[in-house]
């Protein structure tokens, strides 16, 4: 017990379990960035993959399908804003595990994931409670269907989360929140777990909003809020949201499926699902996120406030003029156009 105690907290060594194409993992979000990166590794351990895609016709699932030893490659098509595919997903694993008893089902990733960008007011109801549905409830959900499987074979879960369920930011709010969701149930599970031999993980990646389509679609965000608007609305902020979207058109757009190339992140996700003694938390992440990290857990609001906003980097606020008024009613047109 001490020795396993001492290896969780210092990371002290602890077996490294062997892995073959009878163990199986299951993970969510892998038509493009992490999840697709984390089905290719995990082929590459020699284990078998179920890769649960949004769409089963996309490029990044094509191009999964087309690995080699395609028979330990699997997908799925799996929407966590649907319980029926919920359902089928694990009906698909149980006849998988119950029709060839060589396969142990050894893990569970919770990956997939929706982020919107935009200030709370500016979000439309719906574009909240999708980032709840997916983020929170969609990983709720679809981890208590699997929970009897996972029990019986002593699997490990591992949830992404993100550095926003540490350090909540502006303008990501709903996300921030559904992600601290995730974090806390997952906190809770790992002790509940833990007397049925369950290892339950949080795992919180670096930024690689380049590199996945998580807010491929942010520009379709903006103009649903922007015809959501009041007329005090548009007058208000029109200036101000037609820059703070401007911004962010270099992370909009769809990018290939494997942009993600971080062999550091694929080491610790190989500890936290391979090692027998996982840590609970395994954060990865470049020296400035870590600063401001820390700098969160001690610096008083006022002063970590102003800190966010320069880490953050996103354009300001400045109240418009009665003479610039007309011209803001302009510009605000750009927005429904492009």
């Amino acid at each position: 017990m001490l020795r396993s105690t001492c290896a969780r907290i210092f990371n002290w060594g602890g077996k490294k379990l062997n892995v073959s194409p009878r163990n199986v993992i299951f993970i969510t979000g892998c038509d493009s960035g992490l999840g697709y990166a984390l089905s290719v590794f995990c082929h590459s351990l020699n284990m078998t993959v179920i890769s649960a895609c949004h769409n089963i016709n996309s490029v990044g699932a094509r191009s999964l399908q087309s690995l080699s030893d395609s028979k330990r490659i699997i997908t799925i098509e799996l929407d966590l804003l649907k319980p029926d595919t919920i359902q089928n997903a694990q009906q698909r694993i149980k006849e998988l595990i119950d029709d060839n008893t060589y396969y142990q089902f050894t893990a569970l990733v919770n990956n997939a994931g929706m982020m919107c960008f935009g200030e709370y007011e500016w979000q439309t109801w719906k574009q909240i409670e999708m980032q709840f549905n997916v983020n929170l409830l969609g990983t709720l959900r679809l981890s208590k269907e699997l929970l009897p499987i996972i029990r019986q074979y002593k699997a490990r879960i591992i949830n992404i989360t993100s550095h926003c369920s540490l350090m909540a930011l502006p303008s990501l709010s709903p996300y921030a929140a559904s992600k601290a969701g995730v974090r806390f149930w997952n906190d809770s599970l790992r002790i509940e777990m833990q007397k049925y031999g369950v290892e339950v993980i949080n795992f919180v990646p670096g930024s690689f909003v380049m590199s996945s389509n998580i807010a491929a679609r942010q520009q379709d965000h903006a103009r649903e809020m922007a015809a959501n608007f009041s007329t005090e609305q548009h007058k208000f902020y029109d200036d101000y949201f037609q820059r703070f979207n401007q911004h962010l058109k270099i992370i909009s757009g769809f990018k290939a499926p494997n942009q993600m190339q971080d062999r550091d992140l694929l080491k610790k996700f190989e500890h936290a699902l391979t090692n027998a003694h996982p840590k609970s938390l395994y954060i990865h992440e470049p020296w400035r996120y870590k600063i401001y990290r820390l700098l969160s857990e001690w610096c008083p609001p006022v002063i970590m406030d102003s800190l966010i906003l320069k880490f953050v980097d996103m354009p300001t606020y400045h109240q418009p003029t009665e003479e610039g008024e007309e011209s803001v009613k302009t510009k605000s047109l750009k927005i429904e156009k492009s």
